[in-house]
C-alpha cells in the first residue's frame, strides 16, 4: 500500500501502537546497482540482533531505478519503508528526513553505496550494550583519497576545530548507531543550513568513536570540489561567530596603526626637516590592501547574513511526496518523544 504525505517534512509520523526495536536508515542516490546485496546484508545482521525491525530507505530524488528497483523489493519485505522526496533536496537534508521517520528503540544509520560494512551492527550494538553508550560511530583511521584531498582535509578539520565551540573529530563517518532520546534531540533540531558533523556532535551524550576499515568505494562520489568547499563554509558559518570576531579585531587594529601612522607623519612634519614619505606607489598599494580588507569583510558578513535568510525563511528541509509500506510491520512514522531536559 502507498501512503501519500501532503504534509512537507521533515518527516513527521503518526502515533503507533507497536514500536520496533531497531530502526535502520540509508539514503538512495544513483544505488540502483549494488540496493539488493545492501539490503540483503542490513537484513541480515539486523536479525542478529533484533527481530523487530525495519529498514527505511530515503529516495533522494535519484535519477536512476533507484526508486523502483527499492518498491519492488518492498513489496516481497514487509520491513521496508521507503520515502521518496520530491526532489533532490541533498544528502545530510535526506538523513535527517529518514531519522526523523524512525520509531526503533536504536537508530542505525549507514550509506547504501556500502562504503562501510552492514556488519559493523553487531560489533556497535554490543559496544552499545557493554559501555551503556548513546552513540557508537565510525572513524576512519586517516584520510583517504587524492594529496590535494589530504591537504584540504587536514586544513578543513584543523581550521573548523580552531573555530568552532563544538570540537569534531576528524575522518568521522556518517555510520553510526543512535539511542532513541538522542534521535529525539537530533529531530528537534530545526537548523535549514546543514553540517551534520557538527549537529551530531553538539547534543552532546555519551559517545564513542570506533575505528573502521573504508571499502572500497562502489560508485563514484557525489561530492566535487565545489559542492566539498560549500559544505566547508557552510559549517564554519553554522558553528561559529569566530571569523565576525577576527573580523572585528582586525578593522580595530587597522585603525589602531592608522591614527599611529597618522600621528607619526603629523609630527615628522612639525619637528622634523626630512620630507614625508609620499608617492603614486604607496597610495595604489594602501588603497589596494584597504580594499581586499573591506571586501573580505563584506562577504564574511554576507555569509552570515545569508544563513541567517535561509533560516529566518523555515522553509522545510525536505518535502515528502509518498511513503511506501507493503508489509504488515508497525508503522515508522511515530510523532518523535519529548526531549528530555
Amino acid at each position: 500500500m502507498t501512503h501519500a504525505l501532503p504534509l512537507i517534512a521533515p518527516v513527521e509520523s503518526a502515533a503507533v501502537t507497536s514500536r520496533p526495536l531497531l530502526s535502520v536508515v540509508s539514503t538512495l542516490y544513483r544505488s540502483e546497482s549494488f540496493l539488493e546485496e545492501f539490503v540483503a546484508r542490513v537484513s541480515e545482521n539486523a536479525r542478529l540482533v533484533a527481530e523487530d525491525y525495519e529498514i527505511i530507505l530515503v529516495n533522494d530524488g535519484s535519477p536512476d531505478g533507484s526508486l523502483s528497483f527499492a518498491l519492488s523489493l518492498a513489496r516481497r519485505d514487509p520491513h521496508l519503508v521507503i520515502i521518496d522526496l520530491s526532489r533532490n533536496f541533498g544528502h545530510h537534508a535526506a538523513i535527517l528526513a529518514g531519522l526523523a521517520a524512525t520509531s526503533g528503540e536504536r537508530v542505525f544509520y549507514l550509506d547504501s553505496d556500502l562504503e562501510e560494512s552492514p556488519e559493523l551492527l553487531p560489533l556497535f550494538w554490543e559496544e552499545m550494550n557493554r559501555e551503556a553508550l548513546d552513540v557508537v560511530y565510525g572513524r576512519h583511521p586517516q584520510t583517504e583519497g587524492t594529496q590535494f584531498r589530504k591537504v584540504t582535509s587536514n586544513a578543513f578539520w584543523f581550521i573548523f576545530n580552531a573555530l568552532s565551540d563544538t570540537p569534531v573529530e576528524r575522518n568521522l563517518c556518517h555510520v553510526r548507531l543512535m539511542s532513541r532520546d538522542y534521535v529525539n534531540v537530533l529531530n528537534n533540531m530545526p537548523e535549514r543550513s546543514l553540517f551534520l558533523g557538527g549537529l551530531y556532535a553538539w547534543p552532546g551524550f555519551r559517545q564513542k568513536a570506533m575505528s573502521i576499515e573504508r571499502k572500497l568505494r562502489r560508485a563514484q562520489s557525489t561530492y566535487d570540489t565545489w559542492k566539498r568547499i560549500g559544505l566547508m563554509t557552510r559549517s564554519i558559518i553554522a558553528f561559529s561567530t569566530r571569523p565576525l570576531e577576527a573580523l572585528f579585531l582586525v578593522g580595530a587594529l587597522m585603525a589602531a596603526l592608522s591614527f599611529v601612522a597618522a600621528g607619526a607623519m603629523i609630527a615628522l612634519r612639525i619637528f622634523s626637516s626630512e620630507t614625508v614619505m609620499s608617492g603614486f606607489t604607496a597610495l595604489i598599494v594602501s588603497i589596494w590592501f584597504l580594499s581586499g580588507v573591506l571586501l573580505a569583510g563584506m562577504g564574511v558578513l554576507g555569509l552570515y547574513i545569508a544563513h541567517i535568510y535561509v533560516e529566518v525563511k523555515a522553509r522545510p528541509r525536505v518535502i515528502v511526496r509518498a511513503v511506501h509500506r507493503f508489509g504488515s510491520a508497525p508503522a515508522t512514522t511515530s510523532e518523535p518523544a519529548p526531549v528530555k531536559p
